[in-house]
């Protein structure tokens, strides 16, 4: 497995003793941290005041998909519609020159409540912006809403299906059923295997769907744990 972790950058700064790097977290491959797989920058990439750093390190940006909404991660319809597809195809024309410019490649994270919040939201992205510098980071827990436990094996089948062979990596958190979604606190952080993925069936999806280079990328809470639930994804 190629496993990676997402740290947060104050916190590698402290721990390092160097200056904090321009961006919100590093994704550093497990075991040989000296690997960058992506630096993070959160927040909404549709607000106006949305930013990159150049200086920021590695090739490639991970970041949401970004909302019409005024809270971040609040449910509003438009992003589902045809404005929420206008206002990202927009953001990618102005944002594809800079990135030409210094080598790097622009990484959405989809979520529920996000202009790219579905599997074929998010094939039909890849499809209009072929050959240009933008992928999907496929993140199955921030792509459910609590309301689809009831249905959560059929969705995860049809999100790896539609995803896994075409995403840049894969992003493993997962999904708390005792959040409130209205307040959407942190969903996405809670680590793999302490919420309601069930395991079997997210072993076996990794390994029918999901290239073996692909990387897989982690939170670094209990890591350990989490490593020992994903266990080795190419036994059957």
């Amino acid at each position: 497995m190629n496993i990676f972790v997402e740290h947060d950058a104050g916190t590698l700064a402290r721990l390092t003793g160097a200056d904090r790097p321009a961006c919100d977290g590093l994704i550093l491959q497990h075991g040989n941290p000296g690997v960058v797989l992506a630096a993070t920058v959160r927040g909404n990439v549709l607000a106006s005041d949305w930013m990159i750093d150049a200086e920021m390190p590695g090739d490639r940006i991970v970041c949401w998909a970004g909302t019409l909404g005024e809270s971040e991660f609040a449910a509003h319809p438009p992003n589902w519609m045809g404005a929420g597809r206008e206002a990202i195809n927009a953001f990618c024309a102005e944002m594809t020159p800079q990135l030409v410019k210094h080598g790097r490649t622009m990484c959405f994270q989809p979520h529920s409540r996000h202009v790219l919040s579905d599997a074929p939201s998010c094939l039909s992205f890849l499809r209009a912006h072929q050959g240009q510098p933008f992928e999907i980071a496929f993140s199955p827990a921030t792509m459910l809403e609590l309301s689809m436990l009831d249905d959560l094996d059929d969705h995860l089948i049809r999100m790896f299906e539609t995803l896994g062979a075409t995403c840049a990596m894969v992003m493993l958190g997962d999904l708390n059923p005792n959040e409130d979604e209205d307040r959407e606190p942190a969903r996405q952080s809670v680590p793999l295997g302490e919420g309601n993925l069930p395991r079997d069936l997210v072993r076996r999806l990794l390994r029918d769907h999901v290239p073996p280079e692909t990387p897989l990328v982690l939170s670094p809470r209990q890591l350990n744990r989490q490593l020992e639930w994903l266990g080795d994804v190419g036994e059957s």
